[in-house]
């Protein structure tokens, strides 16, 4: 009897299968589009041509020509190319000026005793040559220096010498040491990066530049060559090596290719899309991120396509495709075209893209735009991409079905790993943070970790045309709801940001209440209930932030502010109901540890606080914007001094202009990451103002309210 009705249930699931794949989806299984249009979107998009696109740009690493620097790069023209070929629109290559650089031309590493073993060449892996402005044909013998620091330098005679140092960062610094101390060369590793690269992959050369001096070299080599070097070191044979460089100087440029799919005419506002097409002119990643350009022209060519078959509708919103310099190719674009600012209301920005996921045992990143700019953008890339991962995955409730996913997104030529996501924090330093920092919400997708980040092995090979596809998916999906400029899909943007609100807002309950679980006694548990409160309050403002932005959504945005603000009482009713849940908890953890609870007040430390008003002190080169800011990238970081937690940093920078008082920037830190103690922030603040940094003064104190009832005499 139980055998039949099996077979039965797996009998009708099997006719619902065969009548369309998605006819028994479950309701959870939605997003922004209808199931018809995102079908299409699956059906369409191609992980295949995007792998065909990054082999038009960058098959190889190569040393580019000086010639390219009067004309256009290579993988400009062959970008532009196949835009103009997909029907995009208005496609163009720009040029901004920016001075001179250097481009090598020659570049060997050589050892000549003890035996004559030509180690690198930079036309076989360009990332070797650490001074690209280095010319010359220079030999000495060799000296090992460990790890580079002071000490190690110690007693050793590096003058007119190549010094060898296995330090696995900071070749820059190791360089400056050692030509200090006389030598003429450095051969070192650089292995920042994911992992342990310097174990997993010892082949690997970390691209890193340093500036020489005249007459000295700096080489970038792999964990391996270093290692054979210095065990002929401690062997005792005379390591001598010779240099031969060449480089000439060059006009610099910021070279971007920009190319549109027009709106309907309907509006002014338009939406951005892209990735960097250049990090560096030497430095060549097909990971990074020349996936992100391949991806987003797959995009666009899929788009338009299904426009041109009627199975999406043609955007209201222009949108407009970039392919960058990172960052100050993008600045470069803006400030030429000072008007784009003021109509484009979101990005979405692609930064490494492709790898398969298991071989570099990674996860694909959305990365949130701060709580410092709350935006309705992070739920539409949100939506899109767990959409993709639920129907791409296999359920086991589906057995009846034999097991297979709903509407698998994989790639003939590709692999059928599972779609390892993660939807995160800011994460700063790439183009989302320019568009940013000019007013637009932006938010990143990213692959992390990435084996082969800034390497000479990000190659094409480590690329799975079935990331691409879902990577293509979720673009296209989250581009079609940004550029539809119709009243109803704001409506629908904003409830998803009325829902996935709820769960971040009940995400900083859990957080808060996990504060008031872990306390160890009643100063600890007083000290849990207050940052449980502030934890719920901050995350209540930033929902109500969001909810706001939203309102830009609408055709008159008039309407969309009438529309949406309403929604910020709500969100502060859903705040004290959770309220009302902490202090029930914390009164109950109170009883059995036999505490009389009390509500918080603020001590002395955080009354002197509240009263000081912080103000930041321009300074040049410094943060421009919202998303910007020391630590928050993956280059730079914090000045020096006493320093908040790595994570905080980015936040910190932004909230400085702010006119918040201390106090203000201590509970916002602490609502959005973990509580930070008053005291580490006021040593931080009081460093950076006698670093004149910013500046430390006392609030004016408030005028009083006059009571209700009363004249004033």
């Amino acid at each position: 009897m139980k055998t039949k009705w099996i077979a039965a249930v797996a009998g009708i699931a099997l006719v619902g299968c065969h009548a369309g794949v998605l006819m028994g989806q479950e309701k959870e299984d939605r997003t922004l589009l209808t199931q018809e249009q995102m079908t299409a979107i699956i059906n369409e998009v191609s992980g295949e041509r995007a792998m065909h696109n990054v082999m038009e740009q960058v098959p190889y690493q190569f040393v580019r020509p000086p010639s390219e620097y009067q004309g256009h790069f290579r993988e400009a023209e062959a970008v532009a190319k196949m835009a103009k070929e997909y029907g995009f629109s208005k496609v163009s290559i720009e040029d901004y000026p920016s001075g001179t650089t250097y481009q090598p031309t020659v570049g060997e590493l050589w050892t000549t005793s003890p035996k004559s073993v030509k180690i690198y060449d930079v036309h076989d892996i360009p990332e070797t040559l650490a001074s690209t402005n280095a010319n010359g044909d220079i030999s000495a013998d060799l000296v090992d220096v460990g790890q580079g620091t002071a000490k190690d330098f110690e007693g050793k005679d590096v003058k007119g010498k190549f010094v060898l140092s296995l330090a696995p960062s900071g070749l820059a610094q190791i360089y400056n040491r050692a030509v200090d101390a006389g030598a003429i060369g450095v051969v070192g590793i650089s292995a920042i990066g994911a992992g342990d690269r310097a174990v997993d992959y010892p082949n690997e050369v970390v691209w890193t530049t340093v500036v020489a001096k005249p007459g000295t070299v700096a080489w970038a080599v792999s964990p391996r060559v270093a290692r054979e070097l210095e065990t002929q070191l401690n062997r005792g044979q005379k390591v001598t090596i010779r240099s031969i460089t060449k480089s000439e100087q060059v006009p610099n440029k910021q070279e971007l290719v920009h190319a549109e799919i027009p709106g309907d005419g309907s509006t002014t506002q338009e939406v951005a899309i892209g990735g960097h097409l250049f990090e560096a002119y030497i430095k060549q990643g097909a990971n990074d991120d020349n996936s992100g350009v391949a991806l987003t022209l797959e995009v666009g060519r899929a788009y338009l396509k299904l426009i041109a078959e009627g199975k999406l509708p043609k955007p209201k919103r222009t949108i407009n495709f970039q392919w960058v310099q990172e960052i100050s190719g993008t600045n470069a674009w803006f400030n030429a075209h000072p008007e784009k600012a003021k109509v484009i209301i979101g990005d979405l920005n692609f930064d490494m893209e492709a790898l398969r996921l298991t071989a570099s045992r990674s996860l694909w990143i959305l990365q949130r735009t701060p709580d410092t700019f709350p935006s309705y953008i992070n739920d539409i890339g949100q939506s899109m991409l767990e959409y993709i991962a639920e129907v791409s995955r296999e359920r086991v409730r589906y057995r009846g079905t034999g097991y297979g996913a709903s509407q698998p997104v994989e790639s003939p030529n590709g692999s059928q790993d599972a779609f390892y996501i993660k939807v995160d924090k800011h994460y700063g330093s790439s183009d989302h943070v320019t568009y940013m920092q000019h007013g637009i919400p932006a938010i990143m997708f990213i692959t992390w970790p990435d084996m082969w980040y800034h390497s000479s092995q990000d190659t094409p090979d480590k690329q799975d045309p079935t990331q691409y596809k879902r990577a293509a998916a979720v673009a296209t999906g989250s581009l079609a709801a940004l550029a539809s400029g119709t009243d109803e899909e704001a409506a629908r943007i904003l409830n998803e940001n009325l829902g996935r609100g709820l769960a971040r807002m009940g995400e900083s309950h859990t957080k808060g209440l996990g504060y008031i679980a872990d306390a160890a006694d009643a100063a600890s548990l007083n000290t849990a209930y207050k940052e449980a409160r502030i934890a719920i309050l901050h995350q209540a403002a930033v929902e109500k932030g969001v909810v706001d932005s939203a309102s830009v959504l609408w055709t008159n945005t008039d309407t969309g502010k009438k529309s949406t603000s309403s929604f910020a009482p709500l969100i502060d009713a859903r705040a004290t109901e959770l309220l009302a849940e902490v202090k029930a908890a914390y009164t109950l953890q109170a009883a059995q540890r036999g505490i009389t609870p009390s509500e918080p007040v603020q001590t002395a430390e955080e009354k002197e606080a509240a009263g000081i008003l912080v103000e930041s002190v321009a300074r040049a080169g410094g943060p421009g914007g919202p998303g910007g800011g020391a630590g928050g990238g993956r280059r730079g970081g914090p000045p020096t001094g006493p320093q908040l937690p790595t994570e905080m940093n980015a936040e910190f920078q932004l909230l400085l202009p702010k006119h918040m008082t201390a106090l203000e920037i201590r509970d916002f830190l602490s609502g959005e990451f973990t509580p930070l103690p008053l005291a580490d922030l006021m040593e931080v603040l009081h460093a950076r103002e006698k670093a004149g940094m910013v500046k430390l003064t006392q609030k004016p104190a408030e005028a009083p309210v006059a009571a209700k009832g009363k004249k004033k005499k």
